[in-house]
């Protein structure tokens, strides 16, 4: 008797899921609004520790001068070039469905030009986050068929145009003036007169406890004119009164300088202004005038090298 052979692949048996990370939490708020906990196992979607990339210092490039009669060279300065990352991450699920809709929720919370945030908790210190686009310039080679047997591990690239890891926002402020006080006391002795509030709100300064240098950004709420904002010897002056209910929004950032009035753009009223910088491990003093019963606060978020 003849007896038929048949051939067939042997199963392919997924590799253990990555090991749980330790001290540290890692997530991922996508473009869409979606947010990961990539180092929670039972979520299906993890990071594997092996591997990543974007966790330690950026690239730099380092510019320096040369003399004939100098040993070494003198250092210049530096350039930070954007952060290149790699994510090792491990996919699996019960079955071809649930396989399915997971890794799409997943791949479409990555977009090339609308930024996710990645955020990294070390230990008790607090949380720094890395905002990141796709690069979509690697392919995937499939070794099996990932809806059938549920789980595939994915080589994920993605940038950082902004290189550095941002800290929790610092925010002094909000100032305003004082409340009018009656001229003639509370006797009712005459015809309301009030005394105006004193132009200049207030002075404080702002840290900066990071790696690198970092512009603020000045938020005016409410009825306000004759603004002046100061940090350190820099100013501006803003040329226009704001009503009640409005938000004048100054983000000072030299890569993209602008003003907001009520989400409107407003930054060529402003004209040409010199906005200053808050250096690494300084304290700035910050200058705020204005009169008007609104008020004004300054936010600063630190940069740093590396996520912890």
């Amino acid at each position: 008797m003849v007896y038929p052979i048949i051939l067939t692949s042997p199963p392919v048996i997924p590799p253990l899921p990555p090991e749980q990370w330790q001290g540290l939490t890692v997530t991922w708020t996508g473009a869409d609004g979606s947010v990961w906990d990539l180092t929670d196992r039972s979520s299906g979607v993890v990071l594997s520790r092996a591997g990543v990339e974007g966790l330690h210092f950026p690239r730099m490039t380092k510019f320096a001068s040369k003399a004939r009669a100098i040993p070494g060279r003198r250092l210049r300065g530096y350039r930070v070039e954007e952060r290149d990352v790699f994510w090792p991450i491990f996919i699996w699920a019960e079955s071809t469905e649930q396989f399915i809709a997971l890794s799409t929720a997943f791949f479409d919370s990555i977009d090339p030009i609308i930024p996710g945030t990645w955020t990294v908790k070390a230990g008790a210190e607090p949380a720094r986050s890395l905002r990141l686009t796709g690069t979509f310039e690697d392919a995937h080679a499939y070794a099996h068929d990932p809806a059938k047997d549920g789980w595939e591990q994915y080589g994920v690239t993605l940038e950082a145009s902004d290189p550095f890891w941002m800290g929790e926002t610092i925010r002094r402020g909000p100032w305003s003036a004082p409340d009018p006080q009656p001229f003639f006391g509370e006797s009712g002795f005459g015809p309301p007169f009030y005394i105006s509030a004193a132009a200049n709100f207030d002075t404080a300064s702002i840290p900066n406890p990071g790696d690198v240098e970092r512009w603020g950004v000045w938020r005016a709420e409410g009825e306000l004119s004759s603004v002046v904002l100061g940090v350190g010897d820099e100013v501006i002056t803003v040329p226009f009164t704001t009503s009640e209910g409005d938000v004048l929004v100054i983000d000072t950032d030299p890569r993209n300088p602008s003003a907001t009035l009520n989400g409107a753009d407003v930054t060529p009223l402003l004209g040409l202004q010199d906005y200053a910088p808050v250096p690494p491990g300084a304290s700035v003093p910050l200058r705020v005038e204005a009169a008007g019963p609104g008020q004004i606060m300054f936010d600063l978020t630190p940069g740093y090298f590396r996520a912890f």
